[in-house]
């Protein structure tokens, strides 16, 4: 690897680095807010160590202690997949600082390499809290040689690099072939939002395969089910060979191929960069222009669409918060068509759970889909180095805020209530149950703006060189997304027991009535933030 590339890599660590900032503010603001996102992000890494070491210990107890490596590759490769081909585009593609760093004496091909290996990093906490909580389970499970442990953290290292080089070759296809339309931004979301889809579906393709091939079969011969991994992904079977068996060879063809592929990628990638990028930076002037009446409009409304057209113009920015209300949508429709009960039986793969034992639970499944990803997390850290602009206005950071909360209401209920509608008409509910979810859920959309926007206020980040950093990574939408889920996870389960002895409706309301608690509670955290 060339020096040019590390130099570059290693510099891009270090401007997008809050630690870096950690160590030289004196701010004790800013330092606190750094610090609860290292130990928010610590949280999610122990949630996942101690997940993978309970299911290397339940593999071990079960008899497939060699299994305990396809596991650990399988989840490292498939993570690092879904993470990179949600922000190739955007780290690799049309990023900001695309022309500072084509005036620097840099290739294209170090450009684009070290723009990856920032990705890698990006990963790897979350790839080596997988790898290493594997490796205790395995250790303590089959005890092997000492050579085995360095030997399994290395090539775990390795190992989400080719998913990696998958995900973003798909990206540049994605944008290669969005380029070459006059509104590639429009063709360049569609087709990532198909690979999106794909990666969602893929695991109920896969446990189709499996039941066709009967999976018990598969599982009750070990070395049956190894041969299967390895031969659909031979970089998973060459792992494990190597840690279980103290096979050598596997692990230098790994490492051969990684390096072989990680080179070809961006000689091929690097070929029509240029053009790709001049393209993506290149605006294109309607020819046509129609006077129309000017219409005024309150300072909020004026905020709360530009926002939506921020949205809609930026293809990582609706994907990642636009999916889950199309997702929605599709399900809400295909209910109709083939019931709410075959979903469901899906979803609890054929256990014996109909709609109406979950019935009291539909606006909090709804709210699953359209309420982990609010805009409002984000949207005021999005304004970046244009936020002088609107500091610099005559409005006031409360109606700038309320702007940004109208623009996630306007997309979050109409997804809530029309997807609560069909779910209602798929599970033949009454209309007093089906009124008391559109209420809840229009509770639960009014708490995810006004909560996500207190915690995009608290967190916020406008020295970011690129949008996925404060779309995905942003410390605001971790802070979210964390109690969020919790929270909606014990009162989907509550519900539902709740239900069977006060009724579904009154069960409802008084979720309604917490969810309306906790929005006025987080709204007065917004009026005191929007003083500062």
């Amino acid at each position: 690897m060339k020096d040019k590339t590390i130099i570059l890599f290693r510099t891009l660590l270090r401007s997008t680095s809050s630690f870096n900032i950690l160590k030289t503010t004196d701010d004790k603001k800013k330092k606190g807010k750094i610090i609860g996102g290292y130990i928010g992000m610590g949280m999610l890494y122990l949630m996942l160590i101690g997940y993978c070491f309970l299911t290397a210990i339940g593999f071990g107890y079960m008899g497939f202690i060699d299994q305990m490596a396809d596991m650990a590759a399988i989840m490292i490769c498939g993570l690092s997949f879904v993470f990179t081909i949600l922000k190739a585009g955007s780290y690799l593609f049309g990023f900001r600082e695309y022309e500072m760093l084509m005036a620097l004496p840099f290739s294209e091909k170090t450009i684009v390499s070290s723009k990856f290996l920032y990705m890698y990093m990006k990963n790897l906490p979350w790839n080596l809290s997988i790898s290493v909580a594997m490796l205790i389970g395995y250790g303590l499970m089959a005890r092997p040689a000492i050579y085995i442990y360095p030997l399994w953290i290395l090539l775990s290292l390795l190992l989400p690099v080719i998913p990696m080089l998958a995900a973003s070759f798909i990206g540049f296809i994605v944008a290669r072939i969005g380029t070459a339309f006059k509104h590639w931004k429009v063709v360049q979301t569609i087709l990532t939002f198909a690979f999106v889809f794909l990666a969602f579906s893929l695991r109920f393709i896969l446990e189709g395969l499996f039941r066709n091939n009967d999976v018990e079969d598969v599982l009750a011969g070990v070395s049956d089910k190894t041969q299967q991994i390895g031969s659909f992904y031979p970089p998973i079977g060459w792992f494990t060979k190597a840690v279980t068996g103290g096979n050598i060879l596997p692990a230098i063809l790994l490492i051969a191929l990684t390096a072989v592929l990680f080179e070809l990628t961006f000689r091929i990638i690097s070929g029509s960069y240029k053009k790709m990028n001049s393209t993506m930076k290149t605006s294109v002037a309607k020819q046509s222009f129609k006077m129309t009446t000017l219409k005024r409009k309150s300072p909020s409304q004026a905020i709360a669409e530009k926002e939506i057209r921020r949205l809609f113009g930026s293809t990582n920015y609706f994907v990642n918060v636009g999916f889950g209300y199309i997702l929605a949508l599709v399900l809400g429709v295909v209910s109709l068509f083939i019931g709410l009960d075959r979903i469901i039986g899906v979803v609890v793969q054929g256990a014996p759970v109909t709609s109406q034992m979950i019935l009291p639970a539909i606006p909090f499944v709804v709210y699953f889909l359209t309420g982990m990803a609010a805009m409002t997390t984000c949207s005021p850290s999005l304004e970046g180095k244009n936020y002088w602009i609107l500091k610099s206005s005559p409005l006031t950071n409360r109606q700038i805020y309320l702007g940004k909360i109208m623009a996630n209401l306007y997309l979050a209920v109409p997804a809530q209530l029309l997807t609560t509608l069909l779910f209602c008409i798929s599970a033949k509910a009454s209309f007093i149950e089906m009124v008391s979810f559109m209420i809840l859920g229009v509770a639960l959309c009014c708490f995810s703006s006004v909560f996500g926007c207190a915690c995009g206020i608290h967190f916020m980040k406008l020295d970011w060189e690129n949008e996925i950093e404060v779309i995905k990574q942003g410390t605001g939408v971790v802070v979210y997304m964390f109690p969020n889920m919790i929270l909606t996870t014990v009162l989907l389960l509550g519900s539902i027991f709740l239900s069977r002895v006060t009724g579904t409706v009154v069960t409802v309301l008084l979720a309604a009535l917490l969810y309306a608690a906790l929005t006025f509670v987080f709204a007065l955290r917004v009026e005191k933030l929007s003083q500062n």
